[in-house]
């Protein structure tokens, strides 16, 4: 089947490759055979065309419903025009964070998005979004990247998880792509599992 690399995000040692079956536009997420991420150095880049065989994973664990287990690939080619093409295959959220996920979204002190089981889950884990603010870069005392949400109450904090190197300021209106992470909650700690919500890229 024909696909789309849409996203490619850290994930520990590994790489997190999402994508979109290019005829209908379906959200996917590219495991390997056995369920494991991709590795580091996965040939698989943003904007590139695919042909892969590959099947749904056994027993998802929502809200990451999306994930494949790719069995064969052929690589076909670089998508020309790749946010205008997403743009019109795809129906982003608009508007500030809490269009996100079906307003499941609770936020922490510090800004950080997340879902959790007792609020309730959505239906994907990953989406486009066309925020109706900029996004500011910031850098936390950890050295992990963030972008920031400015809004009338409190700001809203996002990490970035993209290879694609990151950017001063992503302006308000552009496309961009956000996700999920998977189920995790601190050791030693009552705090509930969730999963946090993460910038995956963008498009220009």
């Amino acid at each position: 089947m024909k696909v789309l690399i849409v996203a490619k995000t850290h994930m520990f040692d590994r790489a997190c490759v999402g994508a979109m079956v290019y005829d209908t536009g379906q959200s996917i997420r590219l495991l390997q055979p056995d369920c494991s991420n991709q590795p580091e150095d996965t040939p698989f880049n943003v904007g590139q065309v695919w042909d892969l065989e590959f099947r749904k994973r056994p027993n998802p664990i929502p809200p990451h419903v999306e994930d494949v287990l790719v069995l064969q690939q052929r690589y076909l080619g670089i998508q020309q025009n790749l946010a205008i093409f997403l743009r019109r295959k795809i129906k982003p959220w608009v508007g500030g964070p809490s269009v996100l996920y079906q307003g499941l979204l609770r936020f922490t002190p510090s800004g950080s998005g997340y879902i959790s089981r007792e609020v309730g889950i959505p239906g994907c884990s990953t989406g486009y979004w066309i925020p109706d603010r900029p996004l500011r870069r910031f850098t936390t005392a950890q050295n992990k990247t963030r972008y920031r949400y400015e809004s009338n109450s409190s700001p809203v904090c996002i990490t970035y998880v993209g290879f694609q190197p990151s950017i001063d300021v992503i302006p308000a209106g552009t496309l961009v792509r956000v996700s999920l992470a998977r189920w995790w909650a601190p050791e030693n700690s009552e705090v509930e599992e969730r999963c946090y919500l993460q910038l995956s890229g963008w498009y220009n």
